[in-house]
């Protein structure tokens, strides 16, 4: 009769249990992704605000030079290097 009906198409156990586990392993793979992304993105964090405190340190010791600067090195001959 040609009648397949009783064939299981795309319902066999193994394909269950393989699309399963793909995904599973796919889930892993994107956690583990995630978990090294928020590592990175922690460490730059960190290294931005060591950053700005370095600048923000540079720049009121800059100030205190400009308003403690020197006679001398307030008139400096451009012509002359420094």
């Amino acid at each position: 009769e040609h009648n397949l009906d009783w064939f299981p198409r795309m319902r066999a156990m193994s394909l269950v249990s393989s699309d399963a586990e793909g995904e599973q392993n796919e889930i892993r793979n994107l956690q583990e992704k995630l978990e090294s992304t928020m590592k990175l993105v922690s460490n730059l964090s960190g290294q931005l605000t060591e950053l700005k405190e370095q600048m923000t340190e540079q720049r009121k010791q800059k100030q205190r030079i400009g308003l403690l600067g020197h006679p001398q090195h307030m008139n400096v001959n451009p012509q002359q290097p420094a």
